[in-house]
């Protein structure tokens, strides 16, 4: 059975789970103008090739740098999805913990790999404990 109280948070849930996937969004394109700004004289032009064909240049890819806690900056609920990923938790208790989805979960992980230049969860943390993002006491804790 639904009630009021209940269509309220599950209403509230969703506007959550919306904000959290425009902030994903966000984040992606601003490193994609940032990407885009690093060609030198704007976009990749077309080329020729030998027989006619128009063939665009591949863009390179930067070299992955050592997370700099001066450059990165997580949202506030990037931070808290790293606080307790030090801690060892599950996508999914981390998701039922600040109540948002198991999918949302895994975008803010993969917003936050890329923001600190991170393979996977445990070079994420010791980057984050690294660079002071998360301190070592998150790590320990029991949640």
């Amino acid at each position: 059975m639904t009630g009021p109280n209940n269509d309220v948070e599950v209403a509230l849930k969703t506007i959550d789970d919306v904000l959290a996937h425009l902030q994903v969004l966000g984040d992606v394109a601003r490193d994609a103008r940032l990407r885009l700004a690093a060609y030198p004289g704007g976009m990749p032009s077309e080329e020729t090739t030998d027989g006619g064909e128009k063939e665009r240049a591949e863009p390179v890819s930067p070299a992955p740098r050592p997370a700099d806690p001066r450059q990165v900056r997580l949202t506030r609920r990037q931070q808290q999805v790293l606080e307790l990923l030090a801690q060892g938790v599950s996508n999914r208790r981390i998701g039922r913990s600040l109540h948002i989805t198991e999918q949302t979960v895994k975008s803010h992980l993969h917003m936050i790999y890329r923001k600190l230049g991170a393979t996977d969860r445990t070079e994420a943390v010791v980057i984050a404990l690294r660079t002071t993002l998360i301190n070592g006491s998150s790590a320990t804790a029991q949640g």
